[in-house]
């Protein structure tokens, strides 16, 4: 890696460890789906042309995107329940599919985390107050 490379990359990684300690837990919450959306697409990409390693990468990214998503809940609460058994049947699923290298899974796995992404996305715009004019 070249000096500029080595560079970049330090700006980068100071950058988005910025973003991520500036933000609301809300906005934080959002990060996660977001990066967890990301390793479920790549590791479908690896499956159709890439190595086992990145396949491996990516689905162990994953699940610990959703260990940190699982361990803080509540599960005195129904919410924090019903979540942690979600999260719990996404976990499985990916483990299985990384140990046997069978993508087939992957598309529940996937549809589970658009639906909770997309469900989290709202409700922290829906914190977001808008600027008063006056």
């Amino acid at each position: 890696m070249s000096v500029d490379a080595a560079v970049q990359d330090e700006s980068l990684r100071r950058y988005l460890a910025d973003q991520v300690r500036t933000a609301t837990p809300a906005q934080r919450l959002v990060m996660l789906f977001d990066q967890l959306r990301r390793d479920l697409h790549c590791a479908a990409a690896a499956f159709e042309g890439g190595t086992l390693k990145e396949i491996s990468d990516n689905l162990v990214h994953a699940q610990h995107v959703i260990i940190a998503l699982r361990d803080p809940l509540d599960t005195e609460t129904e919410l924090g329940r019903a979540l942690s058994g979600i999260y719990g049947f996404c976990l499985q699923h990916l483990v299985t599919t990384n140990l046997t290298k069978d993508p087939s899974m992957l598309p529940d796995v996937q549809a589970i985390v658009d639906r909770l992404a997309d469900a989290n996305r709202a409700a922290a715009a829906s914190l977001q107050v808008p600027a008063s004019v006056g």
